[in-house]
């Protein structure tokens, strides 16, 4: 999967960025801490030196911003999730769309059973195990996946500004590689 070209934006804030000291120097301290201070040693944690906190910062931005620009298609970034797994996916099972989602299962029933209502997603017994379904977009849930697609294309380029195509790249088969070294081997 490629990241797309980001579009011109204006340069990044300064207030967003990450701070000159790189994660190891950040945790390099040897001056004792005065009273309510971070902890120094190897107890020391400076949080804007640790990768997953940008992760997280990303991702909730992110999350926060796509919500609002999806309410007036009535949809949260939840369901979004689901409808481009489905997009990409067509016919894959519960598990794999939990796999691929990252999402419990409990919570993906849920939110299928109410997208199901709403016309979006189709869950149709397999025909080898009854117990399974085979689940993807129906006609509805297709044309609004292509309707919503450029709103979330445009959240991914502000999300990339001041970031060049192979700087992007990069990121993505780093990301990647991280993911594959996490994934459960079970």
């Amino acid at each position: 999967m490629t990241a797309p070209a980001p579009t011109d934006h204006a340069p990044p804030d300064p207030k967003v960025r990450p701070p000159a000291v790189s994660p190891a120097a950040a945790n390099l301290h040897t001056a004792a801490s005065p009273a309510g201070a971070p902890a120094e040693g190897a107890d020391a944690f400076p949080l804007h030196g640790h990768l997953f906190f940008y992760f997280s910062q990303i991702m909730a931005h992110r999350n926060r911003r796509l919500n609002a620009e999806l309410k007036p298609f009535g949809v949260d970034y939840a369901r979004w999730r689901i409808m481009a797994v489905l997009n990409d996916q067509p016919g894959c099972s519960m598990q794999q769309l939990a796999d691929t989602t990252s999402v419990d299962r409990t919570s993906l029933t849920h939110t299928l059973k109410l997208m199901e209502a709403e016309g979006l997603v189709s869950r149709t017994p397999r025909a080898t195990d009854r117990r399974s379904v085979v689940l993807g977009l129906t006609e509805a849930g297709s044309r609004l996946f292509v309707d919503i697609l450029p709103t979330v294309r445009a959240q991914t380029d502000l999300a990339l500004t001041g970031i060049g195509a192979g700087e992007a790249d990069t990121l993505m088969r780093l990301l990647a590689r991280m993911a594959e070294n996490l994934r459960d081997e079970s």
